[in-house]
């Protein structure tokens, strides 16, 4: 069984569970009537007190949950105003019931929990809640007299206190309260607190709580399919079964007869006939793999070795893109010193006043070079690329 470890928390965080609401409905009742509690105080609903409660006013369920969240909600809110140390969600919900019906928090229950002097004179350490789960029976008392709805309460709330059920362990036939002349409690013939939190611990009615089964991996709450049997070594695998065969044709022979007595016909006999094996079902050929090829190339159909350089040029001065580039570096050279001549022969005409058929003559024949220096050139850069273009081409 596992063990839950309660966290406390500052009773700021905290507001009152579903446990505390049960317990404060079951014990307060539901009155859709105003009426006199026993102590002669107007009550409705689920013990709802105040203006709003007149004898034999009449209100509806909805109208008497309202008051209920309402009551809830403001004695917890003196819970936390009150209370400084930390709570469980247990320890909390008990004393928002016990606020619920007195109104307040006793003074030795706040100087148990908060430190201070009680009622008895004694001086409590803060957070003494062993202390405090001995004060809930001392408050039973109504009008100075102790009742037994109080006490079966305050029972009640001590089991919730500590997280424990308190149905069955503070019913009205298991707990039982005895008072002597002078209106205190017997002991000996009351129920007592401890009685009350063993058969509380003993109490396995209580419903399984869902959400801690909430909190466990999907893994552990989907069952595992079990692993199918394997035959071990040497066990012989069952046998496939056959597939019906459909019903061979019948045919008659007929019956030999004794040579003694009178001829009789005898019937005919239905003897079936031989059925030739079944043909050998031969597995289907699987289809031939799709080989997608790539384009081919004829290697020697590129020029200059593009693509095989042992089919191409052994050396730069045999292939052609040597040739394309001194071609061009020809083409180059003339189109510089044309361009040279050019500029020397109009910056001497402008400063030393040449004549000007010379200087004319040497303009043109300039550029005539020059011309012929740039085709030079871009016939060069064509044979020297001539082998990549092609190459390109016939790789698309």
């Amino acid at each position: 069984m596992a063990i839950e470890i309660l966290r406390r928390r500052p009773p700021s965080e905290l507001y009152p569970s579903r446990a505390a609401v049960d317990l404060i409905r079951h014990f307060e009742g539901l009155s859709l009537t105003g009426y006199l509690d026993p102590i002669g105080i107007p009550t409705i609903g689920y013990g709802r007190t105040g203006p709003v409660a007149v004898v034999g006013k009449r209100i509806t369920l909805a109208e008497a949950d309202a008051l209920l969240d309402e009551d809830v909600a403001r004695h917890a809110q003196i819970v936390r105003d009150q209370i400084t140390v930390p709570l469980t969600q247990g320890e909390f919900d008990a004393l928002a019931s016990l606020v619920f019906n007195l109104g307040y928090i006793p003074k030795s229950m706040k100087a148990c929990l908060n430190g201070g002097v009680t009622d008895a004179g004694k001086v409590m350490t803060p957070g003494s809640y062993g202390s405090a789960l001995l004060q809930f029976p001392r408050n039973c008392r109504a009008g100075g007299k102790p009742l037994k709805g109080l006490y079966r309460r305050r029972l009640a709330e001590a089991c919730l206190f500590c997280d424990l059920p308190w149905e069955n362990a503070c019913s009205i036939s298991v707990v039982q309260l005895s008072v002597d002349d002078a209106g205190k409690i017997d002991t000996n013939e009351s129920t007592s607190l401890e009685d009350t939190l063993m058969r509380a611990r003993l109490d396995t009615s209580k419903p399984p709580n869902t959400s801690e089964t909430l909190k466990k991996p999907w893994s552990e709450l989907v069952k595992k399919a079990e692993p199918e049997a394997v035959p071990a070594t040497g066990e012989a695998e069952p046998a496939e079964k056959e597939a019906p065969q459909p019903n061979p044709p019948l045919v008659s022979a007929p019956v030999s007869v004794p040579p003694s007595g009178p001829a009789v016909q005898a019937p005919a006999v239905v003897v079936p006939a031989p059925q030739p094996p079944p043909p050998p079902v031969t597995a289907p050929k699987p289809p031939e793999p799709v080989v997608i090829a790539p384009k081919t190339v004829d290697v020697k159909s590129i020029p200059y070795g593009e693509i095989a350089p042992e089919n191409g040029a052994k050396n730069m001065s045999e292939s052609q893109r040597g040739v394309g580039m001194v071609v061009v570096g020809i083409g180059s050279v003339v189109q510089i010193i044309c361009t040279r001549l050019g500029v020397g022969t109009a910056v001497g005409a402008v400063f030393f006043d040449l004549t000007r058929d010379p200087v004319i003559i040497a303009l043109v024949a300039t550029a005539i070079v020059a011309v012929i220096g740039w085709f030079t050139r871009k016939k060069g850069t064509k044979v020297m690329t001539k082998g990549m273009i092609e190459a390109r081409s016939l790789l698309k």
